[in-house]
């Protein structure tokens, strides 16, 4: 498991530094082609990952409550998804009464498996 957790770590991260170095420094009909193909992948991710974390009956995460410390929506992923892609500049905005910032740590942390 370990060895997963490390590969897919490594996959995901390597294929978010291509991304940043594509966008960053390749040229104007290079960033056109790749928001042409990347956008809709980015955003199906993000509807995914949203999905999996929508309030249940009670108002929790399912991904995030177990059943010592249920967790109220909006979770950490959730107040991310804000923060990033309702914050038009990109820069950190204040965040709402009731929304809490995650612990920034390494991505296996925030990785299991289904």
């Amino acid at each position: 498991m370990k060895y997963l957790t490390s590969t897919l770590n490594t996959a995901v991260t390597e294929r978010l530094d291509y991304l940043d170095r594509s966008v960053t420094k390749g040229d104007e009909p290079s960033r056109a082609a790749l928001a042409e193909t990347e956008i809709a992948r980015l955003t199906d991710a993000w509807r995914a990952l949203l999905e999996l974390h929508a309030p249940d009956e009670h108002g929790r995460c399912p991904e995030r409550s177990g059943w010592r410390r249920p967790r109220r929506h909006p979770c950490t992923v959730w107040t991310i998804a804000h923060q990033h892609l309702i914050a038009a500049d990109g820069s950190p905005r204040p965040v709402p009464a009731g929304m809490r910032l995650p612990p920034h740590g390494p991505p296996s942390q925030c990785w299991r498996p289904s």
